[in-house]
Formats: structure tokens, C-alpha cells, sequence
């Protein structure tokens, strides 16, 4: 009995602007055999490229091969295995080739290999790039139509068709138009003949097959005229995008708005991504639409839009998308299972999932804390587990919990380029991008986070998006290049110099439209607690490249577009927060606070230079101290964007000393009032470097928490965050405080409880006055030690770095042991003085030469002093049970430490 196997090559590209798909020789080939693949890039954009590589990739396995055959996953230069030569021909064409055996660049064995996907590129993405082509492998009998290619095109009533067929062996070849033959040949290996186009509109087939005797193959070709699609008006109340019928879970109606655009067809699985006129949107206006019905209710379909028959793109507003980076283990096995397989022999682009009937999710109610009571984590999916999924990140909400923040603000997770990124890359703003994890698993992050008492802030990308992005490929050069004029959504050229893929018009009204969709979906589908807008100063048409600082001085047309956005949020809610990466000029930023938005305050800086002992003023941490009216000032030490606070201190102390240094900025930044911003894992003193790679993955190192001075650090934050969150004494209506020199001072008056912190930043021991607010009993915070304070004024001397927080009342410091968070130097303590604490004797090391010591209490009142005898040891069983201050001095050098006497 005779088989019958269909064999098809990808579609391919309408344009020359999108370069030639590769010509393979030999046409037929097995997968362990040596071929030769050519790229003309003659008129393309890739034509001034001195240097280009292949990208390849096994189709359903995905492209995660090997970095040195895959140059754009590679951090360094492609290697030399897939880089091709470049040569020109005698009229100029400028071609790339490169010869290779596909089971030895893809290091697998021919069993694995039933097609290759290739591509062109340069080392870089801005390089250029050509579309995606799958190769079959022919190891056997085949079929090969050479013209016309691809799967389908679209010609004028005067145009003549050449058919042109190749077979892999001697056969009997028959070409067909429909069903009706049009040409013959036996025993040959070739067949050509020419079709007369057939002008009736509608869609026709020419269909080559070929057999020898025991089977058939065959290949086919669609092909209509020009479509003129019918004028009909937009049913009422439908969007742009997927249109669900809640009556209805067999149809859906697709509306996608393309200017100046001619035809659309709707191609994907529901009719075998071919072209047909019962799929050609409907017109009305700027907007394409389409019901399609028959769908089974709840089953997934993947499809796009054909663009005037050259471009393929995905819905914009697909809440899924399918790609070629979504095959293989790392996606389909282990983040996301179950997944339709790319359908890489039918079409190449991202495509759009289609679902009706879909499931809803379950919401537990929350209430969203005070916008001023925010204390913001800072968390990318990708390095705060292992694992770098939504699920893992899940399982360490107690630990967040623990912690006692109470937001949490996720770096992007829309559909975005590639798989290991930050996400400021986006290309789909209404999915999920899939290496996280499925939108099942983020809803269940969101809903888990809410029952813990944590709202959830999406990090948002609207100043720019990427080139996969479908309203830049609707009008732009090549396959992911420039925005051009014609584009509504995008600018040709950037506004500003910080931008990065393709700037947004946000004057436009087309993106007007989306971007309140964008706003507007995540509140609705993922019961997200708010914003924070990505390069939120970009959102302007004031043309200020070259000229950074024009970019950050007023603009009232920026502050017009931020309240029409911040509107429409919180018309969808109104208590939504809206947190901008703004760092324009304070008149700006205060006119936007007031407006009710949340503004990223970068203390960076200033914290590591304070931290490292530098008198510098802290007072921008602090809203008033700007001149705002409203406490809507999100400062921090760390973000993503810093290098961190610890490995700035590590390069001139050693780690305890830099642990205490970060507890000391810590005090200092936890108790000033106003909604503040933790990047992870600051709270136990991760101390990697930001920019000896940049993007690249970052360990984790949980292990941190398991020596007890890190510990010590993270009981720090938590005790301080537990304050602010568990009480109402960290408010500005009570703060007042001394943030510049090296001894800086806060103040708490709240009528339950006054606190107080003093500090000394300097790494030599200042001199000064206490700033207690009243003399009596006042309690050490951490470990509930009595002081007798009765001069609130009286001088002090504090070693480099010593500070204290000092309550009016006992209260609770949220830690279980009261001792650990000493904000000491044990470790160099220890060096010099030993035992610490002590209850008998102290000993001095005899490595160093101190030879006086004084001890005083908190208040700084002399209880015992003396030279230091040759035994290197005195007697403090005199001394009350309690915290002291010890000073060895030696030559007019003075050191300083905390003594306890147990």
C-alpha cells in the first residue's frame, strides 16, 4: 500500500528588506552529511556587515545549544565553527557561507535531527538580523518546490506563474492546480511549467506530487490575487485584540488596529496556517476584524495575522504567546509544561494562543497597606532561587513574611527577547513570559503573597519595547529594525539618550490606547497592587537627545501624559499605587508627588559614602527635606540598577567591619518615615559585584544567613521593619533629625513612645552631645538594657562607626534572641579584648600597645579606669551588669568599644 507524506519548507519572507532565506547545497541532504548554506544579502540591511554567524537550532528541542554555535546567547565573541565567510559577487552581491556536517555543529546524533532552523545575524541584535528558515532533512525520498516558494503569495491578474520541482530520485513528478493537472513527467528528477494566474479571487492551490513505485510525497503552494476585503462596521463594545463571547465558548472575534494596511488574513491551527477568504478580516476604518467560529470550547489555538501578505505577527494583546525560544527542556519540561509545540515547519515569528472558556482564578480578599507604610522588596524572579521560577519564589514568602516587608515589587514578567534577561526588554505586554512560569503559577504567587499581608508591584516597561514587539513589526525596517514614520505607536528616533529598543510616542493616541489597556489588564487579570514604571522620564516628545540635562529638567508635557495615566489607573482603582523611575528635576517630581504618585528616591550613594565614614548628609531620604508636601518618596540604598552597598564596603574593610557598617546605614535608613525599597538580599549583606557582569545570573547564596554575623544583619532589618510595619511610631508627623555630619541623630516624639538613634559614621571616635528628648529611663531597643539618663544633653564620646537606638518604653524589638543585634565589633573587640562580654576579668592582647583604659556608661560618666598593668588583664566584677563603653588609648590614639558586663 502506498504511503502518502507531505513535506513542507517555512514561509518565506515577502520582502527583500527581510532578506533571502539561505540556499542549501546540496538540496537534498542527510543529517550527517556536509552542506553548504549562502545568504545574499544584497539590498538588506545585513549587506554592511564585515562579520555574521549562524544561529541554529533543532525545531521542538529548543535553541539552547551550545554557546559556541549559538553566538546570540553568548556574553563573548562568536566562535569560529559558526562564522561565515563573506564574499561578492561580479555585479556586487554580497553573499554569506558557511559549510558544515549538522550532526557535528549540533553535537547529536542523526536520530534527533528531522529539521534545522538557521538564521543570519551579526554579533550583536542591533547587528540585524535575517527571519527564522527550517531546513527538512531529506534523508530518503523528497520533494522539493524551488518556485514559487514558501507556502502561499498574492499576485496581480497579469502575472505568470514558474513552477519549479525537484525530487531527491527518479519518480514520476505531476503538477496540479486544484485538482486539475497541468503538467507531467515520468521517470525524471525535475519538472518545471508555468501557471496562468487565475483572477476569480479566490484561493488556489498548485499541488506537486511524485512517486516511484512505492510511495507518494507531496508539496504545495497557495497563491490569490490581491484581496480587497469587505467594508463592515465593528460589532459594538469590542476591543482590539481577542473578543471572548461569554454566551458563546465556540467563537472568538479578533480586532487588530493596522493603519494604512490593506489585507489581513487570519492564519493558525483552526485552518492549517494556510490562506483562505473565509479568513480575510473585515474593514472598518483603521481596525481588521474577524469572528471565527467552531472552536472547541477551552482548547488552545495558536495563530497570527498575515499583514499585506509579508508580515506575520502575533496579537498584541495576547495574553500567551508561542515561540521558537519556548521549545526544549529549560521551557517546556521543567517551567512550563504541556505547551503546543512551535510550529516551526508552518510559519516563523512569535503566534498568539487563542482559548475560550478559560478558567478564572480564585482571589483571596487584601487590604493594601498605606502608600507612606510601603516597605518595598525589590525581587527578580530569575536569581532569587535556584529554581528562578514564580513557584520557587512562592515557597519563600514565609521568609519574606519573616522579614516583615510588606510589598513586594517583581522586575518585569511580561513576555520579553530571549530567556535569561532582567525583562526591560519586552516585546508582549499582556503575557506572561514563560521561563518564569505559567500564569496559573503567578497568580498563585500574587494570591499567596496577599494572604501573607504583601502587596505585589509589577516592575512595568512602557517607555520602549523590543524589536518581537507586533506593533513595531506592523511598520518598521527589515524584520526587527527601526519604527518607521508610518508607525503610530513608535518614534523613527528616540526622545532621549537613556532609550533602549524603540522609543514610545506617548502622544499619540494609538498609544494612548494601549498603554491604558496595558494598565488596566494586570489590575484586572492578575489583582497586581500597583506599578513601578520603568524609565518613566522617557514618557516625552520633547526632543532631547544629545542634551541629558534638558531631559531631566521640567516638563509639563511629561507631567500632563504621567496624570493622564496615573487617572486612568486609579479610575480602574483607585488606591493602586503608582511608583515612577523619574530622576528629573525636583519641581517635576514634587508637582507628580502631590499628584499622588510615588517617586524612587536613589540614596545609593550616599549611603556608601556615609557607610564608609564620611560626614555626608543622609537628608534627601527624607520627603521634606526635598521641599515635598506629601511623604511620597521611595527612597533606598540598593536597587538593581547599584552596585551593592556591602561590596563597596568590602574593598576598604573586612566583612565584619562592613557588616556593622551596613547595620549602621541600616538604623539610619529603616527609621526615617515615608515608604522605602530593599533589593534583594540586602538584608543579609549580599556583597557580589553588579557590574563584573551586569545581566548575568547571580548566585543566590541563601547559605549566607547561616553565619551568624550576616544573621545578625538580617535580624537587624527585620527587627527595624517590624517596627514600621507592626507600629505608627515611624511617621513624619514625629520625626525630626540631625542627617549631616559624622554623628547624625533621629528623633521620634510619638505619644506612646519616644525613640531615639544616634550614630557615629566617622571611623575614628567623635565627640558630642546626647539628643535625648527628656531625661529618666530609657531602654537599649535590641536588648532592653536601662539607661539612667540624667543629663539629655550630656557629652559622649562614640568609637568610628558606634551607634545606639534607645526607646522611652520597653518595647518589642520583633527578634527572638534580644542580644543579637549588638551593632558591635566582635570580631576586632575580640582581637584586642577578650572575654566579651565579660562578668570577672578582661584581657588585652598583648599584640598591641594600649596603655590607659577608660569605662564608662552609655551616658558617658566615668565608672573605672586606669593604666593598663604588665599582666594585660583588670578586674571588673565592680561593675554592674549592663553595656559600657571601653577606651584604650596609647600616645594621644584613642580606640573605642562596647564592653558588656554580665
Amino acid at each position: 500500500m502506498k504511503s502518502i507524506l507531505t513535506i513542507s519548507l517555512s514561509i518565506v519572507a515577502f520582502t527583500s528588506l527581510f532578506a533571502q532565506n539561505p540556499t542549501i547545497t546540496p538540496a537534498f541532504f542527510a543529517a550527517d552529511e556536509e552542506i553548504t548554506i549562502t545568504y545574499e544579502v544584497t539590498g538588506t540591511a545585513l549587506q554592511s556587515l564585515d562579520e555574521a554567524w549562524i544561529w541554529m537550532w533543532i525545531p521542538g528541542q529548543g535553541i539552547d545549544a551550545p554557546s559556541n554555535i549559538n553566538p546570540a546567547k553568548s556574553t563573548s565573541p562568536a566562535t569560529e565553527p559558526a562564522k561565515f565567510t563573506r564574499s561578492t559577487g561580479n555585479a556586487g552581491e554580497v553573499f554569506f557561507s558557511i559549510t558544515l556536517t549538522p550532526t557535528e555543529f549540533l553535537d547529536t546524533s542523526k536520530e534527533n535531527i528531522e529539521s534545522i532552523g538557521m538564521l543570519l545575524k551579526g554579533n550583536d541584535w542591533s547587528d540585524g538580523q535575517t527571519s527564522d528558515f527550517i531546513a527538512q532533512i531529506n534523508d530518503g525520498f523528497s520533494i522539493v518546490m524551488d518556485n514559487p516558494s514558501g507556502k502561499y503569495g498574492f499576485y496581480n491578474n497579469t502575472t505568470d506563474i514558474d513552477v519549479d520541482v525537484r525530487v531527491s530520485e527518479t519518480a514520476n513528478i505531476e503538477i496540479f492546480v486544484d485538482n486539475s493537472s497541468i503538467a507531467s513527467m515520468v521517470e525524471a528528477t525535475s519538472l518545471t511549467t508555468t501557471h496562468s494566474i487565475i483572477d476569480d479571487g479566490n484561493v488556489h492551490t498548485i499541488r506537486a506530487t511524485a512517486s516511484n513505485g512505492t510511495e507518494t510525497i507531496e508539496t504545495s503552494y497557495a497563491y490569490t490575487l490581491t484581496p480587497n476585503p469587505q467594508s463592515e462596521t465593528l460589532p459594538a463594545n469590542l476591543m482590539d485584540g481577542i473578543n471572548y463571547d461569554d454566551n458563546d465558548p465556540t467563537t472568538a472575534t479578533l480586532v487588530l488596529t493596522a493603519p494604512n494596511k490593506s489585507f489581513v488574513f487570519v492564519i493558525g491551527d483552526f485552518n492549517d496556517w494556510t490562506i483562505s477568504s473565509d479568513y480575510l478580516m473585515n474593514v472598518e476604518g483603521d481596525k481588521h476584524w474577524l469572528t471565527i467560529d467552531g472552536l472547541t470550547s477551552g482548547e488552545e489555538y495558536l495563530f497570527q495575522y498575515l499583514v499585506d501578505g509579508e508580515i506575520r505577527i502575533a496579537d498584541p494583546y495576547a495574553e500567551k504567546i508561542s515561540s521558537q525560544f519556548d521549545d526544549g527542556e529549560i521551557i517546556s519540561d521543567n517551567r512550563y509544561p504541556n505547551l503546543i509545540p512551535y510550529p516551526s515547519d508552518e510559519t516563523s515569528e512569535a503566534a498568539s494562543y487563542l482559548q475560550t472558556n478559560a478558567s478564572t482564578f480564585p482571589w483571596a480578599p487584601f487590604t493594601r497597606p498605606a502608600k507612606e507604610d510601603l516597605v518595598i522588596y525589590e525581587l527578580l524572579i530569575r536569581d532569587f532561587t535556584e529554581e528562578r521560577t514564580y513557584e520557587a519564589v512562592t515557597e519563600r514568602l514565609d521568609y519574606l513574611q519573616d522579614l516583615g516587608i510588606n510589598a513586594l515589587e517583581l522586575m518585569p514578567v511580561q513576555e520579553f527577547e530571549g530567556n535569561l534577561s532582567w525583562g526591560y526588554n519586552p516585546a508582549f505586554m499582556f503575557a506572561v513570559d514563560k521561563y518564569y512560569g505559567t500564569e496559573l503559577d503567578l497568580k498563585t504567587l500574587i494570591n499567596e503573597a496577599h494572604k501573607r499581608g504583601i502587596a505585589v508591584i509589577l516592575d512595568i516597561v512602557l517607555n520602549h519595547q523590543f524589536g518581537r514587539n507586533s506593533l513595531v513589526r506592523l511598520y518598521n525596517e527589515g524584520l526587527y529594525g527601526n519604527p518607521t514614520s508610518e508607525n503610530p505607536w513608535f518614534n523613527v528616533t528616540p526622545k532621549h539618550d537613556f532609550n533602549v529598543g524603540y522609543d514610545m510616542n506617548h502622544e499619540s493616541q494609538y498609544t494612548k490606547d494601549y498603554t491604558d489597556r496595558v494598565v488596566a489588564y494586570w489590575l484586572e487579570e492578575y489583582n497586581v497592587d500597583g506599578y513601578r514604571f520603568d524609565l518613566s522620564k522617557g514618557f516625552t516628545q520633547r526632543n532631547s537627545l544629545g542634551n541629558v540635562g534638558l531631559w531631566g529638567n521640567k516638563d509639563n508635557s511629561r507631567i500632563a501624559i504621567w496624570e493622564r495615566i496615573a487617572d486612568i489607573i486609579w479610575d480602574e482603582d483607585p488606591t493602586a499605587y503608582i511608583i515612577l523611575e523619574h530622576f528629573a528635576d525636583n519641581s517635576e517630581e514634587q508637582v507628580l508627588a502631590d499628584y499622588g504618585m510615588l517617586l524612587w528616591g536613589n540614596m545609593n550613594h550616599t549611603y556608601i559614602n556615609a557607610a564608609k565614614g564620611s560626614s555626608t548628609s543622609l537628608g534627601s531620604t527624607f520627603h521634606e527635606n526635598r521641599g515635598w508636601n506629601e511623604p511620597n518618596l521611595v527612597s533606598y540604598m540598593e536597587s538593581h540598577d547599584e552596585e551593592r552597598l556591602m561590596w563597596q564596603l568590602s574593598k576598604s574593610k573586612d566583612l565584619n567591619q562592613s557588616l556593622e557598617r551596613a547595620k549602621l546605614a541600616a538604623a539610619f535608613f529603616l527609621t526615617v518615615p515615608g515608604p522605602k525599597m530593599i533589593w534583594q538580599f540586602g538584608e543579609f549583606g549580599y556583597d557580589e559585584e553588579l557590574n563584573n557582569d551586569r545581566l548575568g545570573i547571580k548566585p543566590t547564596h541563601w547559605e549566607y544567613l547561616e553565619e551568624a554575623n550576616r544573621k545578625k544583619l538580617f535580624d537587624l532589618y527585620k527587627s527595624l521593619i517590624h517596627l514600621r510595619t507592626e507600629t505608627s511610631y515611624i511617621s513624619s508627623d514625629y520625626f525630626e533629625w540631625s542627617p549631616a555630619g559624622f554623628v547624625k541623630t533621629i528623633k521620634i516624639n510619638h505619644p506612646d513612645v519616644n525613640i531615639y538613634v544616634i550614630g557615629n559614621f566617622d571611623d575614628e571616635a567623635q565627640t558630642t552631645n546626647h539628643k535625648f528628648t527628656s531625661t529618666g529611663t530609657w531602654y537599649n531597643y535590641f536588648t532592653g538594657e536601662a539607661l539612667e539618663v540624667t543629663d539629655a544633653s550630656a557629652e559622649v564620646t562614640f568609637g568610628g562607626g558606634e551607634w545606639y537606638i534607645y526607646t522611652s518604653e520597653l518595647i518589642d524589638n520583633y527578634i527572638e534572641d534580644q542580644e543579637i543585634v549588638l551593632g558591635d565589633f566582635a570580631d576586632l573587640q575580640e582581637a584586642i579584648i577578650y572575654p566579651n562580654p565579660a562578668s570577672e576579668i578582661i584581657r588585652f592582647n598583648n599584640d598591641h600597645s594600649y596603655d590607659s583604659y577608660e569605662i564608662t556608661d552609655l551616658s558617658g560618666r566615668i565608672i573605672q579606669s586606669g593604666t593598663i598593668p604588665s599582666n594585660n588583664q583588670i578586674d571588673v566584677r565592680s561593675i554592674l551588669p549592663g553595656i559600657y563603653q571601653i577606651q584604650l588609648r596609647d600616645q594621644g590614639q584613642t580606640i573605642q568599644f562596647r564592653l558588656l558586663i554580665e
